[in-house]
């Protein structure tokens, strides 16, 4: 099945990939909202003007999934802003860096496979961000790691299919930085190549293609039965999965 999605991106030109989870049809025929929940970047380079436009669509939450390395490196421009609570959950702390998950492959890199790992051993991580999104205050709320990729990818599938969205939406949505994200992955696949990676690896490394995620979704139903049941797994109640629908639908 080929998805092609029409998405409520924001048109801020000095940062890239932001766009909100809004407008996706559920298996109980509702609609995801706008303007509630958004992914993207670390939102370097934002203008003041697209700043308070943020702010101004309710913007009242913002949970940073990076490293505390990362952070110092660029730092979230909204983070210090008292209009909003910004937290930090390091999604990925423990997980091995990336090149070192490609050596016990054999050089053979595939994403998914960090992301099914990241799934298995990051559960406490996973399950503080969907907490925190759940108990936010009333407003949108935004999460994001350095390019909105990979840690925003995968908390974006857990809470899209919480909701009841399609699979193969979900997946669609993951494929959507390939196109959003396009003049941002160039900037990164400059850096990643001058670091000493071949083109071949830079390329597997920012590839967002659908497939991945439907092998993610395929994993969590072989390992957890399904999303829902991984989510209930992690700690995320019926309680919680409610109160996360209903922010976001």
């Amino acid at each position: 099945m080929t998805v092609t999605l029409t998405t409520q991106a924001l048109p801020y030109p000095g940062v890239h990939n932001i766009r909100c989870l809004g407008g996706y049809e559920t298996d109980q025929g509702g609609t995801t909202r706008a303007d509630a929940i958004w992914r993207g970047c670390a939102l370097t380079g934002i203008a003041p003007d697209d700043h308070e436009d943020l702010l101004a669509r309710g913007l009242s939450t913002i949970i940073d999934l990076r490293r505390g390395d990362e952070i110092a490196h660029a730092p979230n421009p909204l983070a210090d802003d008292p209009r909003v609570l910004y937290v930090n959950i390091p999604l990925f702390d423990g997980l091995d860096p990336i090149d070192r998950m490609a050596e016990e492959t054999g050089g053979q890199f595939d994403f998914g496979v960090r992301y099914r790992l990241a799934l298995d051993t990051c559960q406490e991580n996973m399950a503080a961000v969907l907490r925190t999104i759940a108990q936010a205050a009333p407003g949108g709320v935004y999460f994001h790691c350095t390019a909105g990729k990979d840690r925003t990818g995968l908390i974006a599938m857990l809470l899209l299919a919480n909701a009841g969205v399609h699979r193969d939406v979900i997946a669609a949505e993951y494929g959507l930085t390939a196109r959003l994200g396009a003049s941002l992955m160039d900037q990164l696949r400059a850096i990643i190549i001058d670091r000493g990676q071949t083109p071949e690896r830079t390329a597997q490394i920012l590839a967002s293609e659908p497939r991945t995620m439907l092998g993610v979704l395929d994993h969590l139903d072989a390992t957890y039965g399904g999303p829902i049941a991984y989510l209930d797994q992690i700690g995320i109640d019926a309680a919680l999965r409610a109160q996360l629908v209903a922010r976001l639908v």
